[in-house]
This record gives C-alpha cells, sequence and structure tokens, in this order.
C-alpha cells in the first residue's frame, strides 16, 4: 500500500445510523397524540398509603437527629510537625502521647488565647499514637477519613511522605524515552464530538419508543420493582457506613465542666505513656449538652 490524497468526508456508519432513527422520530407527533387520547380515556381510583400514619413520625425523629449534629463547637489539633510542640530537628520529630494530653490540656487554659472556649463545656479528647511512621500514617488516615481535619491530613501527608522516603531514598529509577505517548479519543475531537451528540441524540429518542411498548399494569410493577431495590440499596448503604465507624480511633476521653476542670482531667493518668513517640491529639469542645452525637461515636 502506498500514501494517497485523501479528504473530509461523512462517515457511512453515521448515515446509516440517521436513516434508523429517521422514520421512528417522524411517527413521532401521531404517537404523542394517540397516547393523549388514551390517558383521557383512562378511570384513575386512589387509595392512600396504609403506612402514611406510622411514616408521620419519622419527620419529628429526623429533626432531633439532625439537632444532634448540628453541633457548633471547635477542635483543637496537635501533631509532632507543628513548631514549638513536637521534638527533634529537621525532617524528623516527635511528640510523645503524655506531651500531647498536656499540650491540648494547657491550650484549654491559656491565658494569652482570645479564642479559647468558656464556660460549661463539653469535650472529647482523642489521641492517635503510633511507634513508627508509617503506622502513624494509616492511623492518621483511618481516623481522617471519618473526621477530615487540615491539620491532622497535613501530618498524615507528612508522615506518609517521610515512611516512603526511608524506604525509597536509595532507589534511582530509569526515565523513559521520548517523547511520549498520548492517550488520544475520538470523542476529544471538537468536531467529531458534535456528530456523535447529534447522532446519538437521534438514535436515543427513537430507542426510547421501544419502552413505551409495556402494558401500564407492567410499568408499575417496573415502578414498584425499582423502589424495592432503592430501598435495599438505600439499606446496604448505611450498613456499609456503619462498617467505617468500626474499629479503633486510639484513645480517647469525654470530660464536662469548665475549661480548668476539663484540662486536669485530660491530665489525669491513664493516658498511653512514652512509648508512644508519634502522637497527634484532637480534642472537641462545645457548649454542654452539645457533643452527644460524638460522644456516641467514641463509645465513651
Amino acid at each position: 500500500m502506498s500514501w494517497r490524497l485523501t479528504a473530509f468526508s461523512a462517515s457511512n456508519t453515521e448515515a446509516q445510523a440517521v436513516a434508523l432513527a429517521a422514520p421512528i422520530l417522524a411517527g413521532a407527533d401521531a404517537s404523542l397524540a394517540e397516547a393523549s387520547t388514551r390517558i383521557n380515556g383512562v378511570s384513575l381510583a386512589y387509595s392512600p398509603n396504609p403506612l402514611a400514619t406510622q411514616a408521620s413520625e419519622a419527620s419529628a425523629v429526623r429533626e432531633t437527629y439532625q439537632a444532634l449534629m448540628r453541633y457548633e463547637g471547635q477542635i483543637l489539633c496537635v501533631h509532632p510537625f507543628q513548631e514549638g510542640v513536637g521534638d527533634g530537628s529537621g525532617l524528623y520529630r516527635y511528640l510523645s502521647a503524655p506531651n500531647a494530653a498536656a499540650r491540648l490540656a494547657a491550650k484549654l487554659t491559656d491565658a494569652q488565647d482570645t479564642g479559647r472556649p468558656r464556660g460549661q463545656l463539653d469535650a472529647v479528647s482523642v489521641l492517635i499514637v503510633a511507634r513508627d511512621l508509617a503506622s502513624f500514617a494509616e492511623r492518621l488516615e483511618a481516623f481522617n477519613a471519618i473526621f477530615p481535619t487540615p491539620e491532622l491530613q497535613l501530618a498524615q501527608r507528612r508522615a506518609a511522605q517521610l515512611a516512603t522516603l526511608e524506604q525509597e531514598k536509595f532507589i534511582l529509577p530509569d526515565a523513559p524515552l521520548t517523547p511520549p505517548w498520548v492517550a488520544r479519543d475520538g470523542v476529544q475531537i471538537p468536531r467529531l464530538a458534535q456528530h456523535g451528540r447529534a447522532v446519538g441524540a437521534q438514535l436515543a429518542t427513537a430507542q426510547g419508543y421501544a419502552a413505551e411498548t409495556l402494558s401500564p399494569v407492567a410499568e408499575l410493577q417496573a415502578v414498584i420493582e425499582r423502589k424495592r431495590q432503592s430501598l435495599q440499596q438505600l439499606q446496604r448503604h448505611y450498613e456499609q457506613l456503619k462498617g467505617q465507624l468500626s474499629g479503633q480511633a486510639g484513645y480517647a476521653l469525654y470530660a464536662q465542666d469548665d475549661a480548668s476542670t476539663v484540662a486536669a482531667q485530660i491530665k489525669t493518668p491513664g493516658a498511653p505513656g512514652h512509648e508512644y513517640v508519634l502522637t497527634a491529639g484532637a480534642l472537641f469542645v462545645a457548649d454542654a449538652g452539645r457533643l452527644t452525637f460524638l460522644k456516641e461515636i467514641f463509645g465513651l
């Protein structure tokens, strides 16, 4: 075969597709008029849903549940990579569990901090502890999956990068040859994409008439089946979310009083010791009685 002169032309496949849809679209007006006539001749009878009375209570319960979730509070985070918090120098910094708890407590009573919480408080304190960088990044990732917190997400990424550096700093990768391969799809070409949308719209409209051959009873049965599947999917989704809230979240503590009393409770013995050299802490605070939802999530 040899090179030859060529020019742009419409696709034969495109022409065949349009030809297939044309007679179906041409008969659409008559079909719609006939459908309107059939609808006007249908007699409808209405029966109320027997679940309506029982379901009316769901609205009040939903409002109560959402009120628990809409707490207005503050969160304080500490981790080894914050300036003046962690020990060590350079890339590698450390913060033991007792020191993290002490810093959380100290911030509650910091007289120079004008934004510190005051009055009667609910407080949930969490310590995420580890002995090495890889485990620290993994546990921070699990915590951030439920409570995404910018400060702890930064700590997670830095711990993961340092763990990777330890494993791969002696690897010298080879570069591929140039130029690179570039992925290309026909729909990325604007003119062809316009043709594809135009032909696709005609075929989709024509294809839609195939679904109108069902009887009204069959269509209603299909609606019922879709609703049944939707209810099953709703339940599966809830069960999956419950599964995501299972497992260890670290060491947690609940306290309820003024800031100085809460700070004293955070520093009481019983927290993990200095053997955990990498620790991140999160302290949730809100007005008294507003952290019930978080308290239940952490099993406190």
